[in-house]
């Protein structure tokens, strides 16, 4: 019922943000200080900001960036996890102790403190932001593939494998690698979550994307300095994150119940 709930929550949210631009007839980026903070009504359902940009299309288009800037934040360290994870846990060895010590380190770094840093040296924009979320965000699904495939490589299935002569890489895309799709899927699924407040972080901190693109956490830096005036600029933006992770929440909850339920039946 929660992921069912989830799911119709995200797409609700996904559908706003690709569909509002397109119909609303009003650029979110250009601005009119003719009609700077007007107040909700029939021509802006609620209102517009302090340059005169349609709020609810403005939202849409900043949520529209902010979710593929995560979703692509998502796909590379999943990618990248999925990899390291796989081959160290079926290599084992020095490989698999590198694998740890590494994961080890990255979790007791500080993530955002040095994706901070490093965005504050490096030039704004998607680049600079997946450079600097991408390094140490690998470290679970890298942990769960690892752990799935040391799993999977002791299965009587995969020991007959290997007996007939079969090649790690055969292993890995042929028999280990599908049984990772589910476990890694449910971490990626938490992760999206995750990114989705780091990149937004990154920029209401000042160091994520350069104007006029910008995502959530861009409008509500930009609307700070007017938020007794008028808090709804930042109301609306923090609002729309707040809900898109609740659904992705919801998602994630329901996928590791699933999860564990197909474990503990498979025992």
């Amino acid at each position: 019922m929660r992921g069912r709930a989830g799911q119709a929550l995200l797409a609700a949210v996904v559908l706003f943000c690709l569909v509002t631009p397109l119909v609303s007839g009003h650029d979110p980026h250009a601005p009119d200080l003719g009609r700077a903070m007007l107040p909700p009504g029939g021509e802006h359902w609620l209102g517009t900001d302090q340059l005169g940009r349609d709020l609810l299309t403005r939202t849409a288009a900043a949520g529209r960036t902010s979710l593929l800037v995560a979703l692509a934040v998502t796909a590379a360290t999943t990618a990248l996890g999925a990899v390291t994870g796989a081959a160290a846990g079926l290599a084992g060895g020095v490989a698999d102790r590198l694998l740890g010590f590494a994961a080890t380190v990255a979790l007791a770094l500080p993530g955002l403190t040095l994706a901070l840093a490093l965005a504050g040296v490096l030039r704004p924009g998607y680049g600079t932001v997946l450079a600097a979320l991408v390094p140490l965000g690998w470290v679970s699904c890298g942990l769960v593939a690892r752990t799935a495939t040391r799993q999977a490589a002791a299965s009587d299935h995969v020991l007959a494998v290997r007996a007939i002569g079969a090649s790690r890489l055969y292993l890995l895309r042929r028999t280990i690698g599908p049984e990772l799709a589910g476990p890694l899927l449910t971490v990626a699924t938490a992760d999206f979550a995750r990114a989705l407040v780091a990149v937004t972080s990154l920029s209401f901190l000042g160091a994520g994307l350069p104007p006029p693109d910008t995502d959530w956490g861009g409008m509500v830096s930009e609307a700070t300095p007017l938020l007794v005036a008028a808090p709804r600029l930042a109301v609306v933006p923090a609002l729309a994150l707040a809900v898109t992770g609740l659904a992705v929440a919801l998602v994630a909850d329901a996928r590791r119940a699933a999860q564990s339920a197909q474990a503990g039946g498979s025992r």
